[in-house]
Order: structure tokens, then sequence, then C-alpha cells
């Protein structure tokens, strides 16, 4: 067991797909983040995505959800996606790990058409949910965007972040972080 193991960290490091020191960032951060979780219920909504399927949070009950407020207008939205999209890939064989898109603020016209165009373009293949009149922003409380939400399974946001702090690296795993002390969070 161990002749295999080893010759499969050394690759795995040589790929770049692990690296000790992510491993060490990923728990210095969780580190960090465990002292502000917080526990605070989440409102309730109910959006249609651009598939027009209906999408509520109540029946993502026992899941983490990570709920991001954002705009195809906005640049640090944007700019964030990147990050987010390597954290979404990273859960996307965990079916106890949701992420939902929240395109708020968007101008009504043409609006779906703008939004698939958008996720096509840039092959994100997100779960995109119209915030129509911005109901579900607003109950959330969302002063600025990108926002981010990650929510327990038992429907309670347990870590609020907002903005996008320059680095695709650092937001993949600032999110990861999050993601894993909600999931072990009871």
């Amino acid at each position: 067991m161990k002749k295999v193991f080893i010759p499969i960290i050394v690759l795995a490091i040589c790929l770049g797909i692990y690296t000790p020191s992510q491993a060490q960032k990923l728990e210095s951060l969780k580190k960090e983040l465990a002292s502000k979780m917080i526990t605070q219920k989440a409102p309730e909504f109910s959006l249609k995505n651009l598939e027009g399927k209906t999408v509520k949070l109540s029946d993502l009950k026992g899941k983490v959800v990570v709920v991001d407020f954002w705009a195809t207008w906005c640049g640090p939205c944007i700019q964030s996606f990147p990050g987010v999209k390597k954290t979404v890939d990273k859960y996307a064989q965990d079916k106890n790990v949701v992420f939902l898109f929240v395109a708020t603020s968007e101008d009504p016209v043409d609006r779906e058409l703008r939004l698939k165009k958008f996720n096509e373009k840039k092959k994100y293949g997100f779960n995109i949910l119209i915030d129509d009149n911005d109901a579900a922003s607003q109950a959330f409380g969302v002063n600025s965007i990108p926002m981010k939400f990650i929510i327990d399974g038992n429907g309670n946001v347990r870590f609020i972040s907002s903005g996008f702090n320059g680095k695709t690296e650092n937001t993949a795993l600032e999110l990861e972080a999050m993601v894993e002390l909600t999931k072990s969070s009871k």
C-alpha cells in the first residue's frame, strides 16, 4: 500500500492537483473563519431558473446551499466567478452541496436571453435564478454585489461574504472553507 501511495502523492504534487501548502492554507482559513460563523434564519424564496423550474430554498433542507447574488453588469461579480467555478466543480459530485446564482438588479428587457448567453459563453453551467423585482435580494438584505450566503441544512445562514478579494485562488479557498465548516456544523 505504501509503495502505491507515495508515487500517487508525488504525481499529484507535480500536476499541481494537491500541494501541502493548499491543505495548510485551507486548515488555517477554517480556523480563522470558525469564529465568524453566525446562525441567522435564511429568508425563504421561490425563484425560477433559466429552464423555467421553480427553486425553493425550503426544498433544499438538509443540504448546504451557497446563494450567490450577482448581476451581468457587475465587474467584481464576473471577476469572482473563476474562483467560484473552481469550488462549484469541487463539489459537483457532492449531492449535499448546492450552488444557486441569483441574478438581481438586472434590466428586465431580454434578461433571460442575456443570462443564458452569459452562462453559455463563459461555460460556467451555473444554476441561475431570476430575482424578479429584487424581492429575494431585499429579503436577504443584500446591499452590494457580489454577496454570498452559505446556508446550513437547517436553513440557517452561517456565513455572509461580500465583494471580490482580487484573487481566484483565494476566492476558491475561502468558499471551500466556508462550505466545509458549514457541512460540519450542527
